[in-house]
Protein backbone atom coordinates (compact mmCIF):
# COMPACT_ATOMS: atom_id res chain seq x y z
CA UNK A 1 0.00 0.00 0.00
CA UNK A 2 1.39 3.33 -1.04
CA UNK A 3 1.55 6.36 1.22
CA UNK A 4 -0.13 8.53 -1.42
CA UNK A 5 -3.07 7.52 -3.57
CA UNK A 6 -2.74 7.06 -7.31
CA UNK A 7 -5.28 9.83 -7.89
CA UNK A 8 -3.26 12.33 -5.86
CA UNK A 9 -0.09 11.43 -7.74
CA UNK A 10 -1.87 11.93 -11.08
CA UNK A 11 -3.30 15.31 -10.02
CA UNK A 12 0.07 16.58 -8.78
CA UNK A 13 1.91 15.31 -11.88
CA UNK A 14 -0.63 16.95 -14.20
CA UNK A 15 -0.31 20.25 -12.34
CA UNK A 16 3.47 20.09 -12.55
CA UNK A 17 3.35 19.33 -16.28
CA UNK A 18 0.85 22.18 -16.62
CA UNK A 19 3.49 24.65 -15.55
CA UNK A 20 3.22 24.83 -11.77
CA UNK A 21 6.65 24.49 -10.13
CA UNK A 22 7.46 21.42 -8.08
CA UNK A 23 8.51 23.64 -5.15
CA UNK A 24 5.12 25.35 -5.00
CA UNK A 25 3.38 21.98 -5.18
CA UNK A 26 5.73 20.64 -2.51
CA UNK A 27 4.75 23.44 -0.14
CA UNK A 28 1.08 23.08 -0.99
CA UNK A 29 0.91 19.30 -0.44
CA UNK A 30 3.84 18.93 2.02
CA UNK A 31 5.56 16.42 -0.24
CA UNK A 32 9.21 16.70 -1.30
CA UNK A 33 9.80 18.42 -4.62
CA UNK A 34 12.05 15.54 -5.68
CA UNK A 35 9.16 13.12 -5.21
CA UNK A 36 6.89 15.40 -7.25
CA UNK A 37 9.45 15.62 -10.06
CA UNK A 38 9.70 11.81 -10.07
CA UNK A 39 5.91 11.46 -10.29
CA UNK A 40 5.88 13.99 -13.11
CA UNK A 41 8.47 12.04 -15.10
CA UNK A 42 6.57 8.77 -14.57
CA UNK A 43 3.35 10.44 -15.72
CA UNK A 44 5.12 12.01 -18.73
CA UNK A 45 6.35 8.58 -19.81
CA UNK A 46 3.31 6.42 -19.04
CA UNK A 47 0.39 8.84 -19.13
CA UNK A 48 -2.79 7.49 -17.57
CA UNK A 49 -1.16 4.07 -17.03
CA UNK A 50 1.27 5.62 -14.54
CA UNK A 51 1.38 4.41 -10.95
CA UNK A 52 -0.36 1.12 -11.67
CA UNK A 53 1.06 -1.93 -9.86
CA UNK A 54 3.85 -3.65 -11.80
CA UNK A 55 5.39 -7.09 -11.55
CA UNK A 56 9.03 -6.00 -11.80
CA UNK A 57 9.96 -7.09 -8.29
CA UNK A 58 8.75 -10.67 -8.66
CA UNK A 59 11.90 -12.54 -9.48
CA UNK A 60 15.64 -12.17 -9.95
CA UNK A 61 15.42 -12.29 -13.75
CA UNK A 62 13.21 -9.23 -14.08
CA UNK A 63 15.29 -7.33 -11.53
CA UNK A 64 18.45 -8.13 -13.49
CA UNK A 65 16.76 -7.06 -16.74
CA UNK A 66 15.91 -3.73 -15.12
CA UNK A 67 19.52 -3.24 -14.04
CA UNK A 68 20.80 -4.21 -17.50
CA UNK A 69 18.38 -1.71 -19.07
CA UNK A 70 19.86 0.99 -16.86
CA UNK A 71 23.44 0.00 -17.69
CA UNK A 72 23.02 -0.40 -21.47
CA UNK A 73 21.21 2.93 -21.90
CA UNK A 74 23.41 4.70 -19.33
CA UNK A 75 20.32 5.94 -17.50
CA UNK A 76 20.12 7.15 -13.92
CA UNK A 77 18.33 5.18 -11.22
CA UNK A 78 15.52 7.73 -11.24
CA UNK A 79 14.97 7.69 -14.98
CA UNK A 80 15.15 3.89 -15.18
CA UNK A 81 12.60 3.47 -12.40
CA UNK A 82 10.36 6.05 -14.09
CA UNK A 83 10.56 4.11 -17.36
CA UNK A 84 9.76 0.87 -15.53
CA UNK A 85 6.90 2.57 -13.62
CA UNK A 86 8.34 1.54 -10.24
CA UNK A 87 6.88 3.05 -7.09
CA UNK A 88 10.16 4.80 -6.27
CA UNK A 89 13.80 4.87 -7.39
CA UNK A 90 14.71 3.40 -4.02
CA UNK A 91 13.68 -0.11 -4.99
CA UNK A 92 16.00 -0.08 -8.01
CA UNK A 93 18.76 1.27 -5.78
CA UNK A 94 18.28 -1.63 -3.38
CA UNK A 95 18.38 -4.11 -6.27
CA UNK A 96 21.65 -2.58 -7.50
CA UNK A 97 23.21 -2.73 -4.03
CA UNK A 98 22.21 -6.34 -3.44
CA UNK A 99 23.39 -7.33 -6.93
CA UNK A 100 26.79 -5.72 -6.26
CA UNK A 101 27.06 -7.49 -2.90
CA UNK A 102 25.63 -10.94 -3.64
CA UNK A 103 25.20 -11.21 -7.41
CA UNK A 104 22.16 -12.78 -9.05
CA UNK A 105 21.46 -14.91 -5.98
CA UNK A 106 20.98 -11.72 -3.92
CA UNK A 107 18.19 -10.57 -6.25
CA UNK A 108 16.06 -13.62 -5.54
CA UNK A 109 12.98 -12.87 -3.46
CA UNK A 110 13.29 -13.73 0.17
CA UNK A 111 10.27 -14.49 2.28
CA UNK A 112 8.84 -11.46 4.03
CA UNK A 113 8.12 -11.23 7.71
CA UNK A 114 9.34 -13.29 10.56
CA UNK A 115 10.42 -16.87 10.03
CA UNK A 116 8.02 -19.44 11.45
CA UNK A 117 8.70 -20.76 14.93
CA UNK A 118 10.55 -24.01 15.12
CA UNK A 119 8.38 -26.73 16.61
CA UNK A 120 9.37 -27.74 20.13
CA UNK A 121 10.69 -31.26 20.31
CA UNK A 122 7.92 -33.35 21.75
CA UNK A 123 9.71 -35.96 23.83
CA UNK A 124 7.30 -38.30 25.55
CA UNK A 125 7.69 -38.35 29.33
CA UNK A 126 9.09 -41.54 30.70
CA UNK A 127 7.27 -43.26 33.51
CA UNK A 128 8.97 -42.69 36.89
CA UNK A 129 10.07 -46.30 37.23
CA UNK A 130 12.05 -46.08 33.93
CA UNK A 131 13.90 -42.84 34.81
CA UNK A 132 17.46 -42.88 36.04
CA UNK A 133 18.40 -41.36 39.36
CA UNK A 134 19.95 -38.33 37.63
CA UNK A 135 16.82 -37.70 35.56
CA UNK A 136 14.66 -37.92 38.66
CA UNK A 137 16.92 -35.44 40.49
CA UNK A 138 16.77 -33.02 37.52
CA UNK A 139 12.99 -33.23 37.40
CA UNK A 140 12.74 -32.69 41.15
CA UNK A 141 14.97 -29.61 40.95
CA UNK A 142 12.92 -28.23 38.06
CA UNK A 143 9.63 -28.80 39.89
CA UNK A 144 10.96 -27.18 43.07
CA UNK A 145 12.09 -24.11 41.09
CA UNK A 146 8.74 -23.92 39.33
CA UNK A 147 6.93 -24.18 42.66
CA UNK A 148 9.09 -21.41 44.17
CA UNK A 149 8.35 -19.10 41.23
CA UNK A 150 4.62 -19.70 41.53
CA UNK A 151 4.71 -19.04 45.30
CA UNK A 152 6.63 -15.80 44.77
CA UNK A 153 4.15 -14.70 42.08
CA UNK A 154 1.22 -15.36 44.41
CA UNK A 155 2.97 -13.46 47.19
CA UNK A 156 3.52 -10.45 44.87
CA UNK A 157 -0.14 -10.47 43.84
CA UNK A 158 -1.27 -10.54 47.47
CA UNK A 159 1.06 -7.63 48.29
CA UNK A 160 -0.37 -5.67 45.39
CA UNK A 161 -3.95 -6.36 46.56
CA UNK A 162 -3.08 -5.17 50.07
CA UNK A 163 -1.62 -1.92 48.68
CA UNK A 164 -4.76 -1.31 46.63
CA UNK A 165 -6.95 -1.87 49.72
CA UNK A 166 -4.84 0.57 51.74
CA UNK A 167 -5.24 3.28 49.09
CA UNK A 168 -9.04 3.00 49.26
Amino acid sequence: MSKYSRELKLIIAKECLGGKSSRKLANEFTISSRQIRYWTSVFAIHGTNAFLPTSHGCNAKTKLQALKLMWTNDWSLTHTSAVLNLSSPGSLSVWLKTYNEAGLRGLECSSLGRPPMKPQPNTPAKPNNEMTLEELKEELAYLRAENAVLKKLEELEQTKRRQIKKKR
